[in-house]
């Protein structure tokens, strides 16, 4: 197994884990009628979209297409997925930059563990998730 599998699947069980947890908490403030402080960890779940589509857009190039980030090792059949991933992937770095910054600026904000610890706990895992998306464009910048 590769390192660049190892961090794919870091990455899937960490927005996995952000989603169960996200649900989790949701719940826990629905069941107590409580529906206040939920925003911080709305934020969170909105930028962990960009998390979502960008790990989608990354099987899709590189696993499922089986192109490469460099333009002469993706082949003839791979040419139009690295040209497409060319194309994006400035607008997928910016966005998970922002999607980073909203995520850790999300935890700073309340509900706070003990009490919420589910809430805290997925908007923790939103960061971490953010931080692979970041890390594995960073690993796949495109070149010519």
């Amino acid at each position: 197994m590769s390192t660049f599998d190892v961090h794919l699947s870091l990455w899937v069980v960490a927005l996995v884990l952000h989603l169960v947890f996200g649900v989790f908490a949701f719940r826990q403030k629905a069941v107590a009628g409580k529906s206040g402080k939920l925003g911080a960890l709305l934020f969170a779940g909105a930028a962990s979209v960009m998390s979502l589509v960008t790990l989608l857009l990354v099987i899709r190039v590189f696993v499922v297409g089986g192109s490469s980030n460099v333009a002469q090792f993706a082949g003839e059949s791979g040419m139009n997925l690295w040209s497409f991933w060319f194309h994006a992937w400035g607008f997928l770095f910016l966005g998970d930059g922002l999607a980073f910054v909203v995520s850790t600026v999300a935890v700073f904000f309340p509900p706070y563990p003990p009490k919420h610890w589910l809430s805290f706990a997925s908007r923790v895992i939103a960061v971490v998730a953010a931080g692979y998306a970041c890390y594995v464009l960073g690993q796949l910048i495109p070149d010519a």
